[in-house]
Parts: structure tokens; C-alpha cells; sequence
């Protein structure tokens, strides 16, 4: 059994702890889901990976990530956001208000670019006709 992380012995951003130790929209949408698009953006060297889906229909937002807690967080904090914010608002957010918002340090700004490449990817497989079901 592996024991759930509770002590931040590595010094993580609060941000990052808090939504690496509780996230909310971790998985995957129901595959019966109508209209579900999905993307995603890693890195082979970084063994990375961070996929986004949004249901633009009920505006749920579900990511699944491979990497580390900051990784994670970051997929979480994207997901909050894409529910929380119209697309005009969500589709533009940059790697920089990612990396301010959960206090990345620059050894970890891959993460937050990664969190910008993901959100593009999803912000361009958007169909004109569901971008209003998603504000």
C-alpha cells in the first residue's frame, strides 16, 4: 500500500502541494460524454505529459498528467480554469500566469509551458460552433 503524501519535505510551492495532494478533476471525462475534446503537450526528455478534455456541452473539465507534483498541479489549476473562466479568457492564459499563480520556480517553468501548449491544443480543437457552450 503506498502511503498518501501528507508532509512537503521537498518544499513545494503551497499552490503546488495543495493541488498536488487534493486534485479535484483528475481523470477522464465518461466516455459517454457528447462532444469531448481533448488535448495534450509533454516531453520525452522530461518524461512529462499533460492531457486536458473539456465537455464544451456541460463545461466540465477533467486532465490526466504524467510528471511530477508541479506537473499535477498544473493540470489542475488549467481544468479550475477552464470551468471557471469563458473560453476568451481561458484559451489566452500563458505559461507566465500559470508560473506566478502556483509560484513555479525556474526550474520547473517547463511545466507551466507545458500547461500553455496543452491549453492551445485544446483552445484550437474547439469547434467555432461550441466555443459559446464553453463560457
Amino acid at each position: 500500500m503506498i502511503a498518501e503524501p501528507t508532509v512537503n519535505v521537498f518544499g513545494y510551492p503551497a499552490p503546488v502541494w495543495q493541488r498536488f495532494r487534493a486534485p479535484r478533476h483528475a481523470g477522464r471525462l465518461p466516455a459517454d460524454a457528447i462532444g469531448v475534446v481533448e488535448a495534450q503537450a509533454g516531453s520525452a526528455a522530461a518524461r512529462t505529459m499533460l492531457r486536458l478534455q473539456l465537455a464544451p456541452g456541460t463545461g466540465q473539465a477533467r486532465f490526466q498528467a504524467y510528471g511530477c507534483p508541479v506537473t499535477i498541479a498544473v493540470g489542475e489549476w488549467l481544468a479550475e480554469q477552464i470551468e471557471r473562466r469563458p473560453f476568451v479568457e481561458w484559451s489566452r492564459i500563458e505559461a507566465s500566469e500559470i508560473r506566478e499563480v502556483l509560484e513555479i520556480p525556474e526550474d520547473k517553468l517547463h511545466c507551466a509551458l507545458m500547461g500553455e501548449d496543452s491549453l492551445r491544443a485544446l483552445a484550437q480543437q474547439i469547434p467555432p460552433s461550441d466555443v459559446s457552450k464553453t463560457s
